[in-house]
Parts: C-alpha cells; structure tokens; sequence
C-alpha cells in the first residue's frame, strides 16, 4: 500500500479506507500476524476485573456526545466498522476508519494521524465493550495525541440505536423526528 506518498490527502481517504475484518475481533486469524496495539487489547483484555477490555481507555457517553453534536463542539466521530457496515449505518456526520487488527499499525498510523489534534475525536464500533474502538485510543495515544481529546463512545452504535438518535446510511429511512 502507497499510504505514505498521499499522506497529504489522508483525511480524504478516511471514508475510503479499505476494510475487510471480523467484527468485533481484536484477535486475528490463525496464521496472521497480530497488530501491536490489538496484542496490548488482548492482554489487558484478559487482566480486566470488570470485563471491559482496555480499562484504562476513556468512555464518553452517547448522550454526552449527543449535547456535542448539538452544542457543535468540534468533535469528530470515527465509526471503526468495515466500509460496508458504515455505508449501511452510521452515526450521522461520522468518518470512516475500520478497525483491523491484522492490518498494519504503521499503516493506519498515517491515516489517523490526519485526524485533526484540537478537536475531540470519539471512535465507536458495534461492539459490546469498544473492542474496536477502544484500541484505536491506544493507537492515538501512541501518535502523541492529548490523552483528553481521544475517546470511545461507551456501548458504540447500539447504545446510540437504543436511545433512538439519529443514523445516517442506505439502511435508514428520512425520519422528522429525532429520538431522544
């Protein structure tokens, strides 16, 4: 992959991105290397009290982020599921970048570091616990990111879904109401 020689034009590649992972799977297939932040998730994964992977991640909320998104705040929302998965649904106004634990981290080091330092960026996936966003937040930190401006959204797209507000994708229907 040419990553490196359009890294100029990374953040437009974001909703681009090339995605082929199993959801919600930070361990690779049989035979595949495993990515270093995904072996850090593992391990802390099974260390947790609590069994929420990755303890030490900072959560946001969904309504949190709602009261965000309204008051525009200059965040900026990352869905980590797969091309196809994203282009069904995701939360309106989200970019997209997979989450795969196979792929290379200094890869999908030059695309993240595109995303902009002063805002607060919030990545979410479909998972129970941010098994895929959760180690996205170690990648940034590890990018030399503010430990305060990089967080996964506690319960992802289905919390977002349980509290009716509103999606984005060719799976969703034009809705005059907004859940709340």
């Amino acid at each position: 992959m040419k990553i490196a020689k359009f890294a100029g034009a990374a953040l437009g590649l974001l909703i681009l991105f090339p995605a082929q992972r199993a959801l919600c799977s930070p361990h690779p297939a049989a035979g595949e290397k495993e990515a270093p932040a995904a072996k850090n998730a593992a391990t802390s994964s099974a260390s947790s009290k609590d069994g929420i992977p990755l303890p030490q991640v900072p959560r946001i909320t969904a309504e949190e982020t709602r009261q965000l998104m309204e008051k525009k705040s200059g965040i900026v929302l990352v869905d980590t599921d797969d091309s196809l998965t994203y282009s069904t649904e995701h939360i309106q106004s989200a970019i997209n970048i997979a989450y795969d634990p196979t792929v290379d981290a200094q890869d999908r080091g030059t695309i993240l570091s595109a995303l902009p330092g002063d805002k607060l960026i919030i990545f979410y996936c479909n998972c129970p616990h941010e098994e895929d966003s959760a180690p996205l937040v170690l990648e940034m930190w590890q990018l030399g990111y503010d430990r305060d401006k990089v967080k996964a959204l506690q319960g992802g797209l289905s919390r977002w879904e349980q509290l009716h507000y509103p999606l984005a994708g060719s799976s969703q229907k034009p809705s005059t109401k907004e859940g709340r």
